[in-house]
């Protein structure tokens, strides 16, 4: 652990509950099980089904911002 930290460690961490927590969920898949069934990721899923990261859209949401594509493919902001 490191000497200066930024946050006081919890007390399950002290004692590695939090490890231990972690080793048998890894262990018995419940974390792959869980990484897959998070709402965040089951949207994240659907957006990927119904075509929201593909370049054309991209284009379209980043040009409705303002923001134009230039020769090197990166978006800026117009001036």
């Amino acid at each position: 652990m490191k000497l200066i930290r930024y946050r006081r460690p919890s007390i399950n961490t002290i004692l590695g509950i939090t490890r231990e927590k972690r080793r048998i969920k890894r262990s018995l898949g419940i974390s792959q099980v869980q990484a897959w069934t998070k709402p965040s990721r089951v949207k994240q899923r659907l957006k990927y089904q119904m075509g929201w990261y593909s370049p054309a859209m991209r284009i379209a949401r980043n040009t409705a911002r303002g923001r134009f594509p230039s020769f090197l493919g990166l978006f800026s902001r117009r001036k």
